[in-house]
């Protein structure tokens, strides 16, 4: 059914369906027609030989022979397409005649029985060979059945075989109508069954063109439209529903991407004007003091190393979100991160008076890629001092937390604010709320990365408190055993 439509294919499948049905349903009907007619026939068999023998009684009654009562019976009998054989088993003697017409034309079925000698010698020989029971057997006479019922009865001390025989002409017309009526209505109810199939899947699948229509509309400006979804709460309102939460992933993810390039271009415009500007004005001058030179190199150096900060974390989320294999997890101790980390960074934080302090601890074992943990830890860290206050601590520290290794590294900074909480690990998001921090460098995707690291070891990055004081932020890590890293998570 390749290439066609699911209208279609329904409204054959509807019909495939539903043909067997019919097919059963007809074949059921065409034999009940076949098995009541049949019955129709037995019973007024046996109604005209109980007729016949009740005459005969009358007869007999009003004083007539017996012989002379079957013969008047028998010959008097006019039953239409009916033959009447009496045989008389005590005298030997057979009284037959055939069916009349109520004084008209006899049918052409009883003439027949009349003439046909093989017809009228085996309704004779039907008659004698009687069982002692009511029969019903069929005979054929020129290719055309003959239904014979015989009745063995007891006239006084005579023994009687009443044999009713009637032709099935009417039966088998009635047979052949009804083949025709199947033949003609079989495919006449087909047809309509088919198209009912189109109609009731046109109808069903109304709401599928109302969404297509809908979702041709649907581009990167108008992310914000939704499929529309019916009351009914089936399967087709499902559907909508699924897509339409696919639509908002998909506007978040937009939104995202397109707030990601701003800020991204919006972090490297700075250092790319400081730069371009130093160069401009040390080249507008030839006559320019050595010193002045070495300043604007030594600007142009310090902002080379922003903006190539900033490439690198930026090349590092590029190829987390491609999903491309980062890690190369191996065993190791927290312990052993936390003090290099620590000892690389106490220099950055003593430029700025501020004491960074390691809490003894466990060893940590943990299975993971070192270099991708020391860059979370480093991240933490460097954040800490950027946001204390000069003269303040950054307190690290390394305990075990409900079955994990939970890295705490607490700053005394400002604190977070409740509303900036909440987008505090997105890329480039840096809260600005404090006028303290306002002028506190950096691009604001040391946590994001952090996050990402720590997820990718099936981990987590938070942010465990926050107050007036200064804020705490939890690096958590399984601890070591077989499977506990699976790979990157999805970006």
């Amino acid at each position: 059914m390749r290439g066609r439509s699911i209208r279609v294919r329904i409204a054959l499948w509807y019909t495939a369906v539903f043909a067997p049905f019919f097919a059963v349903l007809a074949f059921a009907a065409y034999s009940f027609v076949a098995f009541t007619s049949q019955e129709r026939v037995d019973e007024f068999l046996a109604e005209s030989a109980a007729t016949i023998a009740a005459a005969i009684e009358f007869e007999r009654k009003l004083g007539a022979p017996d012989s002379v009562a079957m013969a008047s019976v028998v010959a008097s009998m006019r039953l239409p397409d009916v033959a009447v054989h009496v045989v008389d088993a005590t005298s030997g003697r057979d009284f037959t005649t055939p069916a009349g017409g109520g004084g008209g034309r006899p049918p052409r079925e009883a003439r027949a029985m009349e003439l046909s000698p093989a017809l009228a010698a085996a309704l004779a020989r039907t008659a004698r060979a009687a069982p002692r029971d009511p029969a019903v057997v069929t005979l054929e006479d020129a290719g055309k059945e003959v239904r014979v019922l015989t009745l063995p009865y007891a006239l006084a001390t005579r023994q009687l075989v009443i044999a009713v025989a009637q032709g099935m002409n009417a039966r088998a017309r009635t047979l052949r109508d009804a083949r025709w009526a199947l033949a003609i209505g079989f495919p006449l109810v087909m047809a309509i069954a088919t198209l009912g199939g189109v109609w009731l899947a046109g109808k069903s699948l109304a709401p599928v063109d109302a969404m297509a229509a809908q979702a041709r509309q649907i581009g990167a400006t108008n992310l914000h439209q939704r499929l529309p979804v019916s009351d009914t709460g089936d399967e087709l309102a499902r559907l909508a529903t699924v897509f339409n939460g696919l639509l908002a992933r998909l506007e978040e993810a937009f939104e995202a991407q397109s707030r990601f390039a701003a800020d991204a271009s919006h972090e490297m415009r700075t250092p790319v004007a400081i730069i371009s500007g130093e160069a401009e004005h040390a080249l507008a001058r030839d006559d320019r003091a050595r010193n002045e030179l070495r300043e604007a190199l030594y600007v142009i150096r310090d902002q080379s190393l922003r903006l190539r900060a900033v490439v690198d974390d930026l090349f590092f989320l590029a190829r987390a979100d491609s999903g491309e294999p980062m890690l190369r997890p191996a065993p190791l101790y927290l312990r052993d991160v936390l003090e290099e980390a620590v000892r690389g960074l106490r220099t950055v934080a003593a430029a700025r008076s501020i004491t960074m302090q390691l809490a003894d601890s466990d060893d940590a074992p943990v299975v993971g890629d070192e270099s991708l943990l020391r860059r979370a830890v480093d991240n933490l860290l460097v954040n800490a001092v950027k946001y204390s206050h000069p003269g303040g601590t950054v307190d690290v520290s390394l305990a075990d937390c409900d079955g994990d290794w939970c890295i705490d590294v607490r700053d005394s900074g400002p604190g977070v604010s409740p509303p900036a909480q909440v987008r505090l690990f997105e890329r480039f998001f840096r809260a600005h709320e404090a006028p303290e921090v306002r002028s506190v460098d950096g691009a604001g995707l040391g946590l994001a990365i952090a996050r990402w690291i720590a997820r990718a070891h099936r981990g987590e990055a938070l942010l465990a408190s926050s107050s007036a004081s200064g804020s705490t932020f939890r690096l958590r890590l399984p601890k070591a055993h077989e499977g506990a890293i699976a790979g990157a998570p999805p970006a």
